[in-house]
């Protein structure tokens, strides 16, 4: 009885050896890992690719790399740890990187390199990258920069992270920091700069006024000009309608008394008519009496 418990427990230990052997042999290698077969300490084969992969279980083991992106988070306070800026200003901020493991330097990484290794060297180019970037501006051009100092950050870093087996895939600054010092020193001058932003404001408000006062008198110069014109001109009209009808008048008095003097000389050739059908050879009177009407009087003749 006792040899067949020890048979059932025996065969039951070697079937899990066995199962576990099996299963231990197979490692799956997701989409977005790469792995590495590690026999006895040393690293045998390629990198090898998503799938299903078989190994000898127990003296090796497939280490997996992600090739996902994964970041880290570096703060410079403001203090001995800070940036210093072309003007001699302590600054902070906070860098944020992303960076995941190269494919074609996977090896390496097995290598020579752990994650904690790999880690302290971004951190430690990451601040003298950064240090070495933000040396280049005045305090006052850090935020207008901003873009061009995260691209030479990111340059730089890249240039000291060359040897290791990762790439850089984003890298962001923000929350620029100064000491409290240098603050009062922009509250002064926001104040000053908004003093004189309001003295050129009530100028140009002064000069517009003027100028508007200006265009007015002009205006108001030019339509009297206008208007001057304008009555000049209608009394030189009303002159010319005078002299017009004074030449009117003139003509027609001119045709009237043209016309009372040929009317008289006919009259007089209409009484020198009559007298010479009247006339008996005798000398006639120099007087000839004339009615109201005006025709001459019938006198009768003498003999």
């Amino acid at each position: 009885m006792k040899k067949e418990m020890k048979k059932a427990v025996v065969t039951i230990v070697a079937m899990v050896l066995i199962i576990f052997g099996v299963y231990s042999s197979f490692t799956v290698v997701s989409p977005s890992e790469r792995g590495v077969e590690v026999m006895l300490g040393d690293v045998t084969g390629d990198v090898l690719l998503p799938g299903m992969h078989f190994h000898p279980p127990f003296i090796s083991t497939i280490k997996k790399y992600s090739i996902v992106p994964k970041g880290m988070s570096t703060t410079f306070s403001v203090g001995k740890d800070g940036a210093i800026t072309k003007d001699m200003q302590t600054v902070g901020s906070q860098v944020a990187v992303f960076y995941r493991y190269d494919e074609a330097k996977i090896m390496d990484a097995v290598k020579k390199y752990s994650d904690s290794i790999i880690e302290n060297a971004i951190t430690r180019s990451l601040v003298a990258s950064v240090k070495e970037s933000v040396g280049k501006y005045s305090i006052y051009e850090l935020v207008e920069n901003q873009d061009k100092i995260t691209q030479d950050v990111t340059n730089s870093l890249n240039a000291k992270l060359s040897e290791f087996p990762i790439e850089l895939t984003q890298l962001t600054i923000s929350n620029w920091d100064w000491s409290d010092d240098f603050d009062k020193q922009i509250k002064e001058t926001m104040n000053r700069t908004q003093q004189v932003r309001q003295a050129e404001q009530e100028l140009k408000l002064e000069e517009t006024n003027a100028q508007k006062q200006v265009a007015v008198a002009e205006a108001a110069k030019k339509a009297a000009e206008q208007n001057a014109e304008a009555e000049l001109i209608k009394a030189q009209k009303a002159a010319e309608a005078k002299r017009i009808e004074a030449d009117a008048l003139a003509y027609y008095n001119g045709k009237v008394a043209q016309n009372y003097n040929v009317e008289i000389k006919l009259k007089e050739l209409e009484i020198e008519l009559e007298r010479a059908k009247k006339w008996d050879g005798r000398q006639v009177p120099e007087y000839v009496p004339i009615t109201a009407a005006g025709t001459i009087v019938d006198l009768p003749s003498k003999k």
